[in-house]
């Protein structure tokens, strides 16, 4: 774990010290990583200035892999053209074994799945443009509602980077 902070740390100080870079908006598809829930490889694809869909396969707690794919909306509010919202929806699979607490009559109790997850979720945060560079910076935040295997709630939250090549 702290060798992918230095790594996303090394990363970021390289990018903001090449100012010869173009920003971000003439490429179309970011790629990158996520650290989180989950925590994995991160990608986007611009559809237009207000719209992308992203996506990250990655890992969760308990050994479980995680796949979401999610359309975007992107707001610009603030004054920096750098910064901007986002909020959507999308679709997540959880596949491998997990952990969680199962609560009977005042009792609390480990136990194990390796059923498929099936959900829906609702992201939004916030993105920043890392001026005549690459590289895009974000935070997110994601409401996720559980069909499969039993119907549920959860959370994820994540900070992640891309670079749009």
């Amino acid at each position: 774990m702290r060798s992918r902070k230095a790594l996303v740390l090394a990363l970021l100080l390289l990018s903001a010290a090449s100012p010869g870079f173009a920003q971000h908006e003439g490429g179309s598809f970011g790629f990158g990583f996520i650290l989180g829930e989950p925590t994995g490889l991160s990608w986007k694809y611009t559809l237009s200035r207000t719209n992308a869909l992203d996506g990250v396969i990655g890992v969760s707690p308990g050994n479980r892999f995680r796949i979401h794919v999610d359309y975007l909306w992107n707001a610009f509010p603030f004054h920096d053209p750098g910064f901007s919202l986002h909020y959507g929806i999308g679709a997540v699979v959880g596949f491998g074994e997990t952990w969680f607490v199962e609560h009977d009559r005042k009792k609390e109790y480990w136990a194990s799945t390796k059923e498929l997850g099936v959900g829906l979720r609702v992201p939004f945060g916030i993105d920043y443009a890392i001026p005549r560079s690459p590289v895009e910076l974000f935070f997110e935040l994601a409401p996720i509602f559980i069909f499969a295997p039993d119907i549920g709630a959860g959370i994820d939250i994540g900070l992640g980077v891309r670079f749009y090549p």
